[in-house]
């Protein structure tokens, strides 16, 4: 009886162990998700991001770099609206030069995306643009000594990318619009009144030259030619559109007006700045602000070389480091390298930046076709802006 007791225990002794492995197994924790991307984005609530937007964003974002780096002691909109004091001291003079120069790149940005819209729309087959008529558009903003050589290096992805050939209708069926209808009926109108009153015009002088002719005419016409003389001559017709002539539309008609795209652009504008403050929050404070000594800022644009715009040039010598750090970015962004033929010989450096994205997102071949031959003109180089920003630091 008890080698049967002991017998049954040890049977017993195996089941526990089982347990314990099946419980062990159903308990085994979930895999990881994947780790977030170290880029920031923000996605506006449209399908493409317009030549206006990008610029507007794109201006916005240079003015937070400038304060979060410690090239300017205010946020940029900020020193525009205090007030002047002394204009002769040499922080004055210094404030002055760097608010008329960010107005210049505002400016320049504003026809700078019209024109890289342009070209992409112009392009055929080159990386960064795809069927749907919109294309990616890469924004750097350096601060250094030179665009080569520089301390700090914040991307700017712009992606759906409008793409359209500056002036160019929307209608392509070669019919007026509802407006130009309306507007050539007013013309025709105008035109009909000026030859009415030029008629009546002719028909009263005649009639006045008639009565100081002395014509030989009846009594009764005589008569008559005098009651219509004694009558006061009606003023001539206003050559300006009459009232009851049809106006133009309302601008409640038009798809978009000025107020909503302006009203668009503010809302994306507190998104952005939402977004890096979220970013500085999630890395420990860290983000994009950092203590630099003032220091040269410069704009780099990578554009077609069909690309034309007076203001900026193009440097085909940066091509090597910046199409690295762009490499960077995407890879830091968890997408894949745009370029996978350059070879990069050693890392540019922390890069930082920021993604505009629209509800449209462009997926980029990884690699390019050796096969594919490329017209030179749509090949994809850099450039950089005209100006300068330089900062300080006395106020």
């Amino acid at each position: 009886m008890r080698v049967l007791a002991l017998s049954d225990c040890k049977l017993e002794s195996h089941e526990p162990p089982e347990e314990i492995e099946d419980t062990c197994t159903n308990s085994r924790p979930a895999p990881m998700p994947p780790p977030p991307t170290k880029i920031p984005s923000i996605i506006l609530d449209a399908d493409l991001v317009t030549d206006s937007m990008a610029a507007r964003l794109c201006i916005s974002l240079v003015g937070h770099v400038l304060f979060l780096k410690s090239q300017v002691p205010f946020p940029v909109m900020q020193m525009a609206r205090m007030p002047g004091g002394d204009a002769t001291s040499r922080a004055a003079k210094k404030r002055q030069e760097l608010l008329n120069s960010f107005d210049t790149l505002a400016s320049h940005l504003n026809t700078t995306f019209t024109a890289l819209s342009t070209a992409f729309a112009l392009c055929s087959g080159t990386p960064g643009k795809d069927a749907q008529n919109s294309g990616r558009a890469y924004l750097a903003v350096v601060l250094g000594p030179t665009p080569g050589s520089a301390k700090c290096k914040v991307m700017v992805g712009v992606d759906a990318l409008e793409a359209k050939v500056w002036g160019e209708r929307n209608d392509c069926s070669g019919e007026p619009s509802e407006l130009g209808r309306e507007g050539a009926e007013d013309v025709e109108e105008q035109s009909d009144n000026e030859e009415e009153s030029d008629s009546d015009n002719n028909s009263d002088g005649e009639a006045d030259f008639n009565e100081k002719g002395g014509s030989d005419s009846s009594d009764d016409s005589g008569d008559e030619e005098s009651d219509e003389s004694s009558q006061a001559p009606s003023p001539p017709p206003s050559r300006t559109p009459s009232p009851s002539s049809s106006p133009p539309p309302p601008p409640q008609l038009l798809p978009h007006t000025y107020a909503q795209e302006l009203e668009a652009h503010r809302t994306a504008e507190r998104l952005l700045s939402r977004t890096l403050a979220s970013a500085c929050g999630e890395n420990d404070g860290q983000g994009m602000a950092s203590e630099m000594a003032p220091t040269q800022t410069h704009i780099v644009l990578r554009a077609p070389r069909k690309f034309m715009h007076p203001a900026w040039v193009p440097r085909q010598t940066l091509s090597g480091a910046f199409d690295a750090l762009l490499d960077q970015f995407l890879e830091e962004s968890g997408e894949h390298p745009t370029r996978d033929d350059i070879k990069k010989k050693k890392k540019g450096g922390k890069v930082e930046g920021v993604w505009i994205r629209s509800r449209q997102r462009i997926i980029e071949d990884s690699a390019i076709i050796s096969s594919e031959e490329i017209p030179e003109e749509d090949e994809m180089i850099w450039w950089t802006w005209d100006g300068r920003l330089v900062g300080f630091a006395d106020w």
